[in-house]
């Protein structure tokens, strides 16, 4: 039941085009169930010449609403994001936030695991905002243009790849930066001493 009514959503958006990907992006990212993917990608398939320019409004809109969601977190925290996600994520999301900081909203905004969690969190612990802006294009951008190259170079094959190793591949390239991230962290810090 829950699965068809979220079907019949992505549908309602599907038929605003451009408008229902960018607010489907702007909302998902601070507290909406629909992943952009859902309409990016039928989108990109019927205008492969497009993708790119699709990827760019998912990207745009997402770090917008990521914003909104900042500012969210700002204002309501931690009751707010137990709205929308269980005490064990936000304990997850909040030691990957710790430990990597600006890496933690890339890791997000690439991988599977909610962006909207890191969002509203960013805004509670008053992360700095041009650091979490950044991270957020980094990630958003990252995924979308990801979904959209994919498309453009392998058409309707693309989606077989992206749905059944869209997750393992997310997470290995997410595994991938966390070892660059902290590789680079250990290079930085040596060069201070």
């Amino acid at each position: 039941m829950i699965h068809q009514s979220i079907q019949h959503m992505i549908e309602f958006f599907q038929e605003w085009g451009v408008w229902g990907l960018i607010v489907v992006a702007f909302t998902e990212s601070s507290f909406f169930v629909i992943p952009p993917d859902a309409l990016l990608i039928p989108m990109s398939l019927l205008q492969p010449q497009s993708a790119l320019l699709f990827a760019g409004y998912a990207t745009l809109f997402s770090v917008l609403g990521g914003i909104f969601g900042y500012y969210l977190g700002k204002g309501i925290g931690r009751p707010l994001l137990n709205k929308f996600a269980s005490e064990k994520l936000i304990l997850r999301a909040e030691q990957l936030y710790e430990k990597y900081g600006i890496g933690a909203i890339i890791i997000a905004g690439f991988t599977p695991i909610p962006y909207k969690v890191f969002t509203v969190l960013s805004g509670a612990v008053s992360m700095n905002l041009a650091l979490f802006v950044v991270g957020s294009f980094i990630g958003r951008g990252l995924r979308f243009f990801t979904v959209a190259l994919l498309i453009m170079l392998l058409g309707e094959n693309a989606t077989t790849l992206i749905s059944e190793y869209g997750t393992i591949a997310t997470l290995l390239a997410g595994l991938i930066f966390i070892i660059i991230f902290i590789l680079l962290r250990k290079r930085k810090a040596g060069k201070r001493i």
